[in-house]
């Protein structure tokens, strides 16, 4: 395995409960993790035995394992990217459809999440192809989840439409179609052997996240543009997003606005090429809109810096904390930096916010300094309206992961609350978890746990009662995660 995104996934949890922590390390029961005990856990023996995202496989392998990937008696393995919740159960996803459901109280994997639907239209017809559903969602209070995904149809043995769909789903599991955007119709006549496909219109930009207020989503396609022609020469043993993706220099970034009450796109507003991965917070100001999100000069932190490699050596990538506001009266759009001016250039990730804020106008973003780097980490506390951050430092050795703000029951104040992080302490070889005072950013309680866990992306805190049948206490939700 060469690339972060390519690990074996393992559910790893902590559990809060009456002032007592425990943890839980557990293998998935998947095709894969059979697999891979074939070979007795030996990455040397096994090498990498499916296809990659950004890792090189194993040719042979990929030839000698491929029906057992293909057997649906089981799972082949739970998408590690990032965490939904669809009435009462916890899906695991990455950047398709697919979701697996895993109760998080025994942390065992449960299935593929079953819709009621013909998955946007398609009826899983073999003519259409269904990819880039962003792996974080937004999910309003009555439980309605917010989502889009990229749907291309062939019209021809050449010819393919290529759109972008908003959709929503609640707890009746049918994902119905708001909006769509019509990106145009790709002609893979002219496409060219060791070149992207020349018309940037009919070709949709990367999106990992995307932003939501009171009255719009707003989708931020990167200028990490896909490429139709990869239907002409993919090639099932090489890496997927190499040959499916290009960062466009020359290229642009779309903010894709949508009406959330009748699904109509109202603007598509190109950019100079930038990158984007996750979001703050976004707001209406009377005829503004504010999304705050990380952003990118190019693709590095994704083809560049997460490579292993990469990771265990000097790492230096740097985040921009941007807000993106648009004018609503002439649909133009403008960039600054959160930060200021005249703070030292640094690298975050994994952002988020006191999520009762979400879709409005909010003061506090949380993030991770040197996220998946070695320089020594960090959980930082932004002000995005004076640019103020407050840190709580982690000792040397020990490598942070998403942080998660939990309020403090009948709270005040915006930052009335604990941000958790669980990560890995590289001294001890041990997990941890640490709990800090989100108004202070000073530590409350520090959890090492009794085994290792591995460095992930994304993790979730989900209240007791998700994945059991029990209701939803009337009091404030005691997390798991």
């Amino acid at each position: 395995i060469s690339h972060l995104f390519d690990c074996f996934e393992i559910g790893s949890k902590f559990r809060i409960e009456n002032g007592q922590v425990t943890f839980t390390n557990r293998w998935y029961d998947t095709i894969v993790n059979d697999i891979y005990n074939f070979y007795h856990r030996e990455m040397n023996d096994s090498s990498y035995f499916m296809s990659g995202t950004y890792s090189k496989s194993n040719e042979q392998k990929v030839d000698m394992w491929r029906a057992n990937m293909s057997d649906n008696s089981k799972v082949p393995d739970v998408p590690h990217v990032s965490w939904w919740q669809i009435g009462n159960e916890a899906i695991a996803m990455s950047e398709t459809p697919i979701g697996v459901v895993v109760d998080p109280n025994t942390v065992e994997q449960k299935g593929f999440v079953k819709y009621n639907d013909d998955s946007f239209g398609t009826s899983g017809s073999d003519r259409f192809q269904v990819t880039n559903n962003p792996a974080h969602e937004h999910t309003e209070k009555d439980g309605t989840l917010w989502s889009a995904i990229s749907i291309m149809e062939f019209v021809s043995q050449t010819r393919m439409t290529v759109k972008r769909v908003v959709y929503k789903v609640g707890a009746d599991k049918v994902r119905h179609v708001v909006g769509t955007y019509e990106h145009g119709v790709a002609d893979l006549a002219k496409c060219i052997p060791g070149h992207p496909y020349p018309d940037f219109g009919s070709r949709f930009g990367y999106v990992h996240s995307f932003a939501l207020t009171e009255h719009y989503i707003i989708v931020p396609e990167a200028a990490y543009m896909f490429d139709p022609c990869v239907y002409t020469h993919y090639d099932q043993y090489k890496p997927y997003f190499p040959q499916a993706f290009k960062f466009e220099n020359s290229g642009y970034s779309r903010l894709l606005v949508m009406r959330k009450s009748d699904g109509v796109f109202i603007a598509n507003i190109t950019m100079p090429p930038f990158f984007v991965t996750h979001q703050l917070g976004s707001y209406e100001e009377g005829n503004l809109i504010h999304m705050d999100m990380l952003t990118y000069n190019d693709s590095g932190i994704y083809d560049r810096h997460t490579y292993v490699d990469n990771l265990l050596s000097e790492n230096p990538y740097t985040t921009n904390v941007t807000r993106i506001t648009i004018n609503m009266s002439d649909f133009t759009a403008r960039m600054r930096n959160l930060r200021g001016d005249v703070k030292a250039p640094a690298a975050f990730e994994m952002s988020n916010i006191n999520y009762a804020y979400n879709g409005k106008k909010y003061t506090y973003g949380y993030m991770i300094r040197n996220f998946d780097r070695r320089e020594q980490n960090a959980v930082t506390k932004l002000n995005v309206d004076t640019g103020e951050e407050l840190e709580f430092l982690l000792p040397e050795g020990m490598y942070a992961q998403e942080p998660q703000f939990i309020p403090r029951p009948n709270a005040k104040s915006e930052d009335d609350g604990v941000v958790l992080s669980q990560g890995v302490d590289g001294r001890k070889h041990k997990a941890f978890l640490i709990i800090v005072d989100a108004k202070t950013m000073t530590l409350i309680g520090h959890v090492t746990a009794p085994d290792i866990a591995l460095l992930g992306i994304h993790n979730r805190f989900f209240p007791l009662h998700v994945g059991t049948r029990q209701p939803a206490p009337g009091g404030p939700d005691t997390v798991v995660g």
